[in-house]
């Protein structure tokens, strides 16, 4: 049960029958069916009353007189109140009043050439012979009540109240006035006091006028007898016919008026009476333009409600008209049910429109047919756009894996590659259509799109989402993977064929970029999660992920590994001192600082898995692509070492040509004993490897057992050490050992002559220490455990030359035999004072290559030479 009615304002507040009257308020019902009684001053208005809102009634006032109440009634609330009153009034309406009605002024035409006697009964005659017709009463009747509450101003009722007649008819009348009014009722009523006699003193003319008349009338009719004789009738009555003829024709004009203003009174009242249906097709216009639909749809089912059975053809015609424009206007929602974009609520709401103005088509699922058809277009249109402007990129190669430098050309907005680009632009429709696209079929299958839902078409909107989203990751594939795609697809080339990569965005300069792709689908991922769309459209976007993911983590790691072999173009030969290794360059600490940033970058972009991605780090194949790659990545530095110690060897000095290799040398160990120390050993390396940043940030990251490709890379790096080696060693032992000979024979010395014995050795035995002791400080100076091993091979190459000087002497005199042996015993001294500081292994290593040099010289025979004393002359 809702709440009563309630009048809380009325416009106008009085008038006579038949005012338009506005009633508003409260709880006037929630329709035209809900309203059940009107009644406004005790008259029945329910007829007249047009239902506008729950707060408005147009109703016209009833025959009812003085101040009342105006009482509605609805099924809803019951009986209501009223807070105002409305006043009715009845006008007063003479021969002279401009009416919209008719006046019957048939009484008021004599037979004669008098007027009757007898007043209109429409003029009120005043009892003071003033004239009234078109007196205004101003003043107010409930104030008259007031004033009067006993007595009225009616003439003839027993109540009747002078003051009330004047104050009601003579507000505005003037005091002359009223005496002299006052002098004229005194005669009418002394007039009528008079007898018979005095009447006819008063009235004499006129009576003596009538009886001449009936005098006359007398002779005539007796005339009339003889002529006509006693039956005069006939004749009477033929006059009375042909004036009655002549009479009809003298008023056919104003009885064809009459008609036609009767005529007109009642289009005029069938056009008030139905004026909501003949404005409809005018009211319908309007509203269309305005867009205002739901007023539109109300109007027309209210007329087809009140006339749709009717029939009078004007209203037929009507109904046609109104029929026209709802036709048009259904033409013109669908139309603009199929115009991109909109959003859910607009299109939601023309839906509901052509729902209620039953359309025959389902309009909910033309919307989704539509909106599929636009996803797939709009997606495709922006691949054409961007093929046609598809150029190869070119810029700087830019060595930050996070992003392209800011103050580098590749990073400003001109040279962003254009499937970049792409794929943003691809995104944003994407996540603009898609979205929409999926809510409105939800919406339909829910049944909130105002028609009942055709549950076997599920199947085919699932294929539409699916449609949508296979051909927003199958573009994204032909840009940026197209490798994944299925070559011998027949609907390979509407994805799109792009150009082979180059410039900034090639193979090898991919990785920075490719990290922006990535991050752009995982944001579209995450959105499309939130719709909870079907397992197999979130697979398709997921696999896109995954090879995403992959080809990220190649092109990352083979961007880092071209970067770091063109590091030797970066070497400026600063050198700085470790203690515990000697000299590096700033190369090895690039090599590994670039390494740990790749490896960050591909952990936290590739491996890292977000939410419902695949756990990349359970996947053979990919740990399988990423060791490899990862040892290529190593590889790259022993490429750049050996490529930085040759560039300049052709056209460099050889003092800048042996430092070179020698700090390539001292690089190459420096990086296998604390960057990629090797897994084969358990002691010293082990304790180096667990003090390694590269190994600290290897198990920091959480990456899987990558020891073979780091055992590869550390044996590369081997094999590069030893190359760097004997370039080195070519470069220092063939000057040292290409001057033995010419110093040993100086002078034309012979072993087989007679020589002085002295208490000191030849010259080019000094000559030979004086250099090896020149290697070992230059050595010493940059990395001093690089020693040993290079002063070994020295010595081995000195020892092998005087083995084979030795052996080219024919014969040995006593005092050169002597002379050699001193030679021999004084180098192997030397070279073991020399590396002293080593381990007894290398020791033993140094005095044996000169075993072969001493077993060239004959053995001491004289007593002389075996009693010499060879310390001394080492000593000396």
């Amino acid at each position: 049960m809702g709440l009563p009615p309630i009048v809380t304002g009325v416009s106008p507040k009085e008038g006579p029958p038949g005012t338009r009257v506005t009633i508003r308020g409260e709880n006037f019902g929630s329709g035209p069916d809900d309203i059940i009684g009107l009644i406004i001053c005790n008259s029945d208005c329910l007829l007249s009353a047009e239902w506008v809102s729950s707060n408005k009634i147009v109703a016209r006032s009833g025959p009812g007189k003085s101040k009342g109440d105006i009482v509605i009634i609805t099924k809803s609330g019951g009986k209501g109140s009223c807070t105002v009153q409305f006043r009715g009034y009845h006008e007063t309406i003479g021969p002279l009043k401009e009416s919209a009605v008719w006046v019957d002024e048939s009484h008021l035409t004599g037979l004669g050439r008098h007027r009757a006697l007898i007043p209109s009964s429409y003029q009120q005659d005043d009892p003071l012979g003033l004239s009234v017709e078109n007196a205004v009463k101003k003043y107010p009747e409930e104030e008259l009540q007031e004033l009067f509450p006993e007595s009225n101003g009616e003439l003839g009722s027993e109540n009747f109240s002078p003051s009330w007649f004047l104050l009601q008819h003579h507000h505005s009348t003037g005091f002359d006035d009223l005496k002299a009014g006052l002098s004229f009722l005194k005669r009418r009523v002394e007039a009528q006091k008079e007898g018979q006699i005095s009447f006819l003193k008063t009235h004499a003319g006129s009576v003596i006028e009538q009886m001449d008349t009936l005098m006359t009338l007398k002779k005539v009719v007796e005339e009339n007898k003889t002529k006509y004789g006693p039956d005069m009738t006939a004749s009477l009555e033929n006059s009375i016919l042909s004036a009655k003829t002549e009479a009809g024709r003298l008023f056919d004009d104003v009885l064809k008026r009459k008609e036609q203003a009767d005529g007109t009174r009642n289009a005029l009242g069938i056009l008030q009476r139905f004026r909501f249906l003949f404005h409809l097709p005018s009211t319908l216009d309007k509203n269309i333009q305005k867009a205002d639909y739901d007023l539109v749809i109300n109007d027309y089912a209210r007329a087809n409600a009140l006339f749709g059975q009717t029939e009078v053809q004007v209203f037929k015609r009507v109904l046609q008209e109104a029929e026209q424009r709802i036709l048009n206007l259904r033409e013109m929602l669908q139309e603009k049910l199929q115009q991109y974009p909109a959003s859910l609520e607009e299109q939601k709401k023309i839906i509901r429109n052509l729902t209620n103005l039953e359309c025959p088509n389902d309009p909910a699922w033309l919307c989704i047919a539509g909106q599929y058809k636009h996803c797939s277009q709009i997606l495709f249109q922006c691949k054409d756009k961007y093929l046609i402007k598809s150029a190869p990129s070119k810029g700087k190669r830019s060595n930050n894996l996070l992003l392209p430098s800011s103050n580098s050309a590749e990073s400003s907005s001109n040279t962003t590659p254009g499937r970049v680009t792409f794929l943003e632009e691809l995104n944003d429709r994407f996540t603009s259509v898609f979205p929409e696209l999926w809510k409105l079929g939800q919406a339909y299958f829910a049944g909130e799109l105002f028609v009942r839902a055709d549950t076997l078409k599920k199947e085919e909107f699932k294929k539409m989402v699916l449609d949508v989203v296979t051909i927003f990751s199958q573009l994204i594939r032909a840009a940026l993977i197209p490798h994944t795609l299925d070559r011998q697809s027949p609907h390979r080339a509407q994805f799109g064929i792009w150009q082979a990569f180059s410039g900034i965005f090639s193979d090898h300069g991919i990785g920075s970029w490719f990290v922006l792709c990535l991050r752009t689908v995982r944001t579209c991922y995450a959105e499309l999660l939130t719709l909870d769309l079907p397992v197999e459209a979130l697979d398709a976007i997921r696999d896109l992920l995954h090879d995403l993911r992959v080809h990220c983590m190649r092109s990352l790691l083979m961007q880092t590994a071209e970067n770091i072999t063109h590091l030797a173009s970066q070497e400026n030969w600063k050198l700085e001192f470790i203690e515990s290794h000697g000299s590096i360059t700033q190369l090895p600490h690039i090599f590994e600082t670039q390494v740990i940033e790749c490896l960050q970058l591909v952990k936290e972009t590739v491996f890292q898995s977000e939410q419902r991605e695949t756990n990349l780090m359970e996947n053979a194949s990919v740990l399988n692509d990423l060791n490899i790659l990862v040892q290529k990545l190593l590889f790259s530095f022993a490429r750049s070492t050996e490529r930085l110690a040759s560039s300049d060897q052709d056209h460099s000095e050889d003092s800048t040509r042996e430092m070179k290799l020698l700090l390539g040398l001292s690089n190459c160990q420096y990086t296998m004993l604390h960057i990629l120390p090797s897994f084969k050993v358990k002691l010293l390396t082990t304790i180096l490897f667990n003090f390694s940043r590269l190994k600290e940030h290897w198990n920091k990251l959480g990456y899987p057992d990558l020891s073979a490709a780091i055992q590869a890379a550390r044996d590369l790096l081997e094999k590069t050490e030893e190359r760097l080696m004997e370039a080195y060693l070519e470069e220092k032992v063939e000057p040292l050992i290409g001057i033995v000979e010419p110093s040993m024979y100086a002078g034309r010395f012979d072993w087989n002559k007679n020589i002085p014995i002295t208490d000191d050795i030849r010259p080019y035995c000094k000559e030979i220490i004086m250099n090896m002791i020149a290697v070992h400080a230059e050595v010493a100076q940059v990395s001093p455990s690089l020693v040993p091993r290079i002063l070994e091979r020295v010595v081995q190459e000195v020892a092998a030359e005087l083995g084979r000087l030795f052996s080219c002497v024919n014969k040995f005199s006593d005092s050169g035999a002597l002379q050699a042996s001193a030679d021999i015993s004084a180098l192997s001294r030397a070279c073991f004072n020399v590396g002293k500081n080593s381990n007894k292994t290398r020791l033993q290593q140094f005095s044996n290559p000169f075993s072969e040099a001493a077993d060239m010289i004959p053995p001491l025979t004289t007593p002389d030479s075996i009693e010499y004393d060879f310390k001394d002359v080492i000593d000396h």
